[in-house]
């Protein structure tokens, strides 16, 4: 067996792997949304049908989690290229946003009163939601744009 220098991911200690495997994780969770949602709409497979009531918003999800995916790569790569060091809470708040966001729609595929809320609290819960890759990618871009600056 060769000898490899290449990145491994622990989940016991978090680092920029966290970001490269999360982004195959969601991946994945993407691919099989898209396979549900073709088996509803063009499969015609009615058991889907009851759990999915809502498959726009499945489509929604897997929508959402391929742009995540290509966001996660930029982000990994960007770091990885410019050899920048992110604190562990950033990469713990993106990993964690890149899967919870979407997460809202595959709920409202399966229960689409779900999120809803006429409330001032609900509201804040739902927009709350975006905190974690806000936060996340905003703060790895920032680093990004600093550092190509302060080189030129």
């Amino acid at each position: 067996m060769v000898e490899s220098n290449l990145p491994s991911v622990s989940f016991s200690e978090i680092s920029n792997t966290w970001i490269l495997f999360t982004a195959a994780l969601i991946l994945v969770i993407s691919l099989v949304e898209a396979w549900i949602a073709t088996l509803i709409y063009y499969g015609g497979v009615k058991s889907l049908k009851k759990v999915f009531k809502a498959p726009q918003n499945l489509i929604r999800s897997h929508v959402d989690y391929t742009i995540m995916t290509a966001l996660l790569g930029v982000a990994y790569f960007s770091i990885v290229h410019l050899q920048l060091d992110i604190p562990k809470a950033i990469i713990a708040l993106l990993c964690f946003g890149a899967i919870y966001n979407p997460f809202g729609f595959l709920l409202k595929s399966i229960n689409p009163k779900a999120g809803q809320s006429d409330t001032v609290i609900g509201k804040i819960i739902v927009c709350a939601a975006f905190l974690p890759t806000t936060i996340g990618f905003g703060y790895i871009m920032i680093e990004v744009m600093s550092t190509l600056l302060s080189n030129g």
